[in-house]
């Protein structure tokens, strides 16, 4: 048996096809642009998002800063190997002995300001043809498409 949907079922359907495909394109060609720039200091861009939550925020645990990027603890974990390895974080026991604390180097507090001005042009480049209303409205649509995958 042969299902038929309505012209108006399919359109809807390409257009949202078309529209996450877009979304993952861009999502990963901005990423990939970043690594390429960020990639004379050694980082990648999930690297430098932690370093940029531990400046702003301050010293943090895994578990903490996991929940606040929401991104896995096992990934949250590799990276923060990574970044140990690179001398960009230590960890320290806080004041619950199970629990370290992830700390700026020297070396990340130093190249920090460089690394803000990479970010700072990608991000100009990247947002170049978006005017400030155009801006304010895809972080609106965006937040409106987040919520809907955190509703169960």
């Amino acid at each position: 048996m042969i299902i038929i949907q309505p012209v108006e079922q399919t359109q809807n359907l390409e257009t949202s096809d078309r529209l996450m495909h877009q979304l993952y394109q861009t999502t990963r060609a901005i990423s990939k642009n970043l690594n390429y720039l960020l990639g004379e200091y050694g980082i990648f861009s999930s690297e430098w998002t932690i370093l940029k939550m531990i400046k702003e925020k301050g010293n943090m645990s895994q578990v903490a800063l996991s929940s606040y990027l929401n991104i896995e603890p096992a990934a949250i974990s590799k990276s923060l190997v990574k970044l140990e390895k690179k001398g960009f974080i230590e960890r320290k026991v806080g004041t619950d002995k199970r629990e370290k604390n992830i700390y700026l180097t020297a070396i990340a507090l130093e190249q920090y300001p460089d690394l803000i001005q990479i970010v700072a042009k990608h991000r100009e480049q990247t947002l170049a043809a978006l005017s400030q209303s155009q801006q304010q409205e895809l972080i609106a649509l965006l937040k409106t498409m987040y919520a809907n995958t955190l509703a169960k």
